[in-house]
This record gives structure tokens, C-alpha cells and sequence, in this order.
């Protein structure tokens, strides 16, 4: 927040089958918050919370009595990406083992992290649905732009009637694609036709009477020079060597018949139910009721911020945040180079020179 007081604002980011997305992080702030995320938003068990490896985090996940560890939920980190996502633990294996030759002492210090915590392959339920990033909550940043620039009531109020309209929009869309006829959400349909497209050059070899192991053959493509694996597949097991069955919870595609191995969260009466809860409007201020009981707002001086400087960010920066050499965050106002400002731009010497 960067308003007269300090603080931080706690988010939490959810997305639905259809790939919509509706951070002082201190232990005692990140505690409240994950309590009441349980008692107030879901009491679902076996969620999967994506975070980063904030301290406070960790500890306030590791308090049993809040809910957020397992079989209730499962925490594991964000990454930028190792071995390119590979959902497949024989080809991550072999890539994490030449990236480990290449420097010792990283090797090392990701040996400390369970791979569980921060690899696709190893996530053997698919618990994240493809998500290796913290990337949903950087998404919700657009909704409530501005807002972390007002007074506490008014945050509250512009995130109750940004989110209001957001639930309206995603469950308007998913009524109108049930009314059409379409079971499942437009996103899972895209990239099964994407994967029936593939699956067009596989060469499959049934390995059974009952049609339930299989294995597929991809096309080599000589221009790409990619393809030409051979992947196993058990329908029975909802199991396909490559990975991305288990990984995405449809049908990857070296899966033929598809619909009925899709999982439910991709299906439109899914979505709508989550998006079915009853919004209510705040109404005019001047009609609340007030309070009976005795008590005083006090307000607490150490969080008055600093008038000087600018606020000392907390955020845990990771590879996403980073600037690339040829990606200058300076660029000068008298030529419009990017590289150097107007105070030690080549013109300006050159015109003093003359």
C-alpha cells in the first residue's frame, strides 16, 4: 500500500476451468489471513497454494491448527521454469542432472528443496494444473490497480465492487456456452483441438484386447528436428508417459477418446457454480446502523510512513522481475535514446561545444 499508512496488501488467486483469474507480510498477518481464507472462502480439502518462500509464509502453512497442510491442502513454490515445465520425469531427470554437472554449489542448494516443492514431473496428482508460477496473483494486479493508493474503507469498497463484477462477467459466459450446447469451457476445447490436430500423424500400437494400453509413436519432423518419441499410455490408470494427462487433467494428444477423461472443473456447469454466489449491494453509508458497543479507534504511529524515501519493498524477486541488459529503464528526454538521460546526453555536449 502507498497511502499515509503502511501495509500490504494480501491476496488470494484462484482460477477457473476456463483459465480466468478472479501480497507488512509478517507471520501474524499472513496467519490471519490464511485462517479466515479458510473459514470464509473454502473449507475444500486438497488445495494446492502456489506461493513464494517468504518466511512468513512457510511458517504461518506449517501451523497445523490453520488448515494448509495435508491431505487439507498442499503447498509447493513458484519457479521460472527448469527443464522448459517438462511434465515427463525421465526427460526432466536427465536435463536436471546436466544443469547439476554444470555448477556443484547449485546443485547443492537445490538439493536442500524437495522436488515435489518445484517440478511439474514430480507433481505425480497434478495438483497444480500446470501452474509452475505465482503468475495468477501478478494477474489480479489489473483489477485493483489504483487501489492500494486509497484509505482502507475505500480499498475495501473498490475490491468488493471490482471482484462483484468480475463474478457477474465469468458466469454470464459460462450460461451463455451452456445455453449453446457446449459442456465443456471454450479454453479445454481450443486445446483439444489443438491435440486432435497432433494426433492426426501418431502412429498407435494397441497392446491389449480390451483397447486400454496403447502405445503412440510421433511423427519425426525433419525441419523441426523434433518428434519421434514413443509414449505408453493407460487409459485405466489415466496415465500417459509424456506427462501432460496427469499434469493438465485432459487428454494429452496421444489420448484418442478424450471426452470422458476430462476432468469436471473444465465443464461449464462447474464454472458457473463458481461463480453462482450471491453478491449484494453495499448501499448508501448514511443507512448503517450504528454500533452499540463501546469501543475507540486508535490509530497505531508506527505505521505512519516515512515522508522521506521511497517505501522499502518486501517482495521476494525472483527471474520474472529481472531487466535484461538491452531492456534500459532509462531513456533520454532530449533525443529519446534509450541508454542515458538528458543530463549526460551526447547532443548536449555537442551544443555547448559550438
Amino acid at each position: 500500500m502507498y497511502g499515509k499508512y503502511r501495509g500490504t496488501l494480501l491476496i488470494a488467486t484462484t482460477q477457473d476451468g476456463n483459465s480466468h483469474v478472479l501480497e507488512g507480510e509478517t507471520l501474524t498477518a499472513w496467519s490471519w489471513f490464511l485462517a479466515h481464507l479458510r473459514e470464509h472462502v473454502t473449507d475444500k480439502d486438497g488445495i494446492c497454494l502456489i506461493s513464494d518462500r517468504h518466511a512468513s509464509i512457510k511458517a504461518a502453512v506449517a501451523n497445523e491448527a490453520l488448515g494448509w497442510q495435508p491431505p487439507h491442502a498442499y503447498h509447493v513454490y513458484c519457479v521460472r521454469h527448469i527443464a522448459r515445465y517438462t511434465p515427463c520425469k525421465h526427460i526432466f531427470d536427465r536435463n536436471f542432472d546436466k544443469f547439476c554437472e554444470l555448477s556443484p554449489p547449485v546443485k547443492a542448494w537445490i538439493g536442500k528443496i524437495s522436488k515435489e516443492k518445484w517440478t511439474m514431473a514430480y507433481d505425480k496428482e497434478g495438483r497444480r494444473y500446470g501452474h509452475m508460477t505465482t503468475n495468477l496473483s501478478e494477474c489480479v494486479n489489473k483489477v485493483f490497480k489504483g487501489c492500494c493508493n486509497v484509505p482502507i474503507t475505500a480499498l475495501v469498497k473498490s475490491t468488493y465492487s471490482r471482484c462483484r463484477k468480475y463474478f457477474v462477467d465469468r458466469g454470464r459466459q459460462a450460461q451463455r456456452e451452456i445455453r449453446d450446447g457446449q459442456i465443456y469451457c471454450s479454453h479445454v476445447m481450443k486445446k483439444l483441438r489443438e491435440n486432435q490436430e497432433k494426433a492426426c500423424s501418431h502412429i498407435v500400437r494397441t497392446y491389449d484386447i480390451q483397447r486400454t494400453i496403447f502405445e503412440v509413436e510421433e511423427a519425426f519432423d525433419p525441419m523441426t528436428q523434433r518428434g519421434g518419441h514413443k509414449w505408453t499410455v493407460n487409459l485405466n490408470e489415466r496415465y500417459c508417459q509424456c506427462g501432460q494427462f496427469t499434469t493438465y487433467h485432459y487428454p494429452c494428444s496421444h489420448i484418442i477418446n478424450f471426452y470422458q477423461y476430462i476432468d469436471v472443473v473444465y465443464t461449464n456447469d462447474y464454472i458457473l457454480r463458481a461463480y453462482s454466489a450471491q453478491w449484494w449491494p453495499l448501499g448508501n453509508d448514511d443507512a448503517i446502523v450504528p454500533s452499540d458497543d463501546p469501543w475507540t479507534l486508535v490509530p497505531d504511529p508506527s505505521f505512519i510512513r516515512d515522508k522521506k524515501g521511497r517505501p522499502r519493498s518486501t517482495r521476494l524477486r525472483n527471474e520474472m522481475d529481472w531487466r535484461e541488459p538491452s531492456q534500459s529503464r532509462y531513456k533520454c528526454g532530449r533525443c529519446g535514446t534509450v541508454g542515458h538521460n538528458r543530463r549526460n546526453c551526447p547532443l548536449q555536449s555537442q551544443q555547448g561545444s559550438c
